[in-house]
């Protein structure tokens, strides 16, 4: 028996071009801090326990304004959001004060 598959791609359809941006606990601190995107990209967060164990989160700062939903405390894995407002978006880990980093869509 042969299978036969056929693909067609429209003249209209487009190729996906939004991109993943890892950001990485390391230690304490967000690594990298500043990170900068295009409308519709995704950033992956990967967590590890911290200095402490305690794990980590992400909570956007102020909140709302078009910011995606914070990130609960892990302390492995990963979290993505998706962000498709323009703007910056600062973020702190509550768990451990002066942790931060920021997100910048362009």
């Amino acid at each position: 028996m042969v299978a036969s598959i056929a693909c067609s791609t429209s003249p209209d359809s487009k190729a996906s071009t939004n991109h993943t941006v890892d950001i990485f606990t390391v230690g304490d601190a967000f690594s990298p801090v500043f990170a900068t995107v295009n409308a519709g990209d995704t950033v992956r967060w990967t967590f590890t326990g911290g200095s402490d164990g305690q794990g980590h989160n992400v909570r956007f700062t102020p909140a709302g304004g078009g910011a995606p939903a914070d990130i609960n405390v892990l302390k492995t894995g990963t979290a993505n959001r998706i962000f498709s407002i323009r703007g910056t978006f600062n973020y702190v880990c509550d768990v451990h004060p002066g942790m931060n980093g920021s997100v910048t869509v362009q």
